[in-house]
């Protein structure tokens, strides 16, 4: 019911919103067209030029602030890069449930380390896929959780700015493996 009426909230808020815009525009529309032609062209050119600049300064901004970001951003993946590497050599994968008392301590704190700088750092999409695989890794088959595995990978590249075009699910995670027909799909 809570949700039901937030988002009928919502969509009256937007409709609300859009409505006074349109006003507004239709305003200074008319407005424009009764100054003549020369002051109209140089008002909308204006305003052209304006949200032009507005654009270009934000754009510029949200890239600088992903650039400042991206050193820390590395330094998290490769804390789970390092877990990956150490859960694709180790030959006793039954230690290896993190919630088991016998799971080694080093590798515990590279997980508090990971789930930490993830909150800070990750994208929306890398925390999905931890999170999606952190919940199911414990009740799926082995190559589930390779291509569990392979969906942060691919996160993680999107996120640092790498295209995955023309990977398929599980190509990434093949990269690690001896054998990597392990995850066909």
């Amino acid at each position: 019911m809570k949700k039901t009426f937030q988002l009928i909230f919502s969509f009256v808020l937007v409709a609300a919103i859009g409505y006074i815009l349109w006003l507004i525009l239709g305003y200074l529309f008319h407005t424009l067209i009764g100054l003549g032609k020369e002051v109209t062209a140089a008002a909308i050119t204006a305003l052209l030029g304006l949200f032009g600049i507005l654009y270009v300064q934000w754009n510029s901004k949200a890239k600088q602030i992903a650039d400042s970001h991206r050193p820390a951003k590395i330094e998290v993946y490769e804390t789970f890069f390092d877990i990956v590497e150490k859960f694709m050599t180790n030959d006793n994968t039954e230690n290896l449930d993190p919630e088991s008392e016998d799971f080694p301590e080093e590798l515990r704190k590279q997980f508090m380390k990971l789930s930490r700088g993830m909150i800070v750092w990750a994208s929306p999409q890398v925390i999905k896929a931890w999170s999606k695989f952190r919940e199911e890794a414990g009740s799926r088959t082995p190559a589930d959780t390779l291509l569990a595995v392979d969906e942060v990978l691919q996160a993680i590249r999107k996120d640092l700015g790498n295209s995955n075009f023309g990977l398929s699910r599980g190509d990434v995670v093949k990269l690690y493996l001896k054998n990597p027909s392990e995850v066909d799909v």
